[in-house]
């Protein structure tokens, strides 16, 4: 019994850091002027939605029967690469994008959380379906972590050369 409340005590918090990481990413898609990163930042409010449904839905069947759902894991989708924002754009107007640097930098730390939290989940899950259900979580969460990480190595270049910073 206490395995299984901590099993869905564990679930209500995957479900609450995709519920925010959904609000974060619709949030910036709104205040983004870039239309790429718009496309971006609703992409991986999606992801989180459909995350959101395979939580939910994992929840609801182990409170009514008390066990994991038989998983069988979910394809990842694509994502494009680094850089999503406009080389062009940037250099005309680098002040522009101030706020998306920081949101990139927000959203990378969100989603490592994440994969912490859900790398950590796997850890200490005895049933192989829960283990399945959040090393796939881990999977899903590492390509936003590429994606996140890439745009904003990109960003921060262009803010470093447009102050005429070197660290070397």
């Amino acid at each position: 019994m206490a395995e299984h409340n901590a099993a869905l005590a564990a679930l209500e918090m995957a479900i609450q850091t995709e519920i925010d990481g959904y609000s974060f990413y619709t949030k910036f898609a709104a205040q983004t002027e870039d239309p790429d990163a718009r496309v971006m930042f609703e992409r991986l409010a999606q992801d989180e939605v459909k995350h959101l449904e395979i939580l939910r839905g994992v929840k609801a069947i182990l409170k009514e029967n008390g066990e994991w759902v038989e998983y069988r894991g979910v394809p990842l989708s694509p994502v494009k690469g680094a850089p999503i924002f406009s080389r062009e754009r940037v250099e005309q107007n680098i002040v522009a994008y101030a706020s998306d640097l920081s949101a990139l930098r927000v959203a990378y730390l969100i989603e490592k959380d994440a994969v912490d939290f859900y790398r950590r989940a796997a850890r200490e899950t005895g049933d192989p379906n829960g283990k399945r259900i959040y090393l796939d979580l881990v999977r899903m969460e590492e390509s936003h972590l590429a994606l996140l990480q890439g745009e904003y190595d990109f960003l921060r270049g262009q803010f470093q050369t447009a102050m005429g910073f070197a660290p070397f």
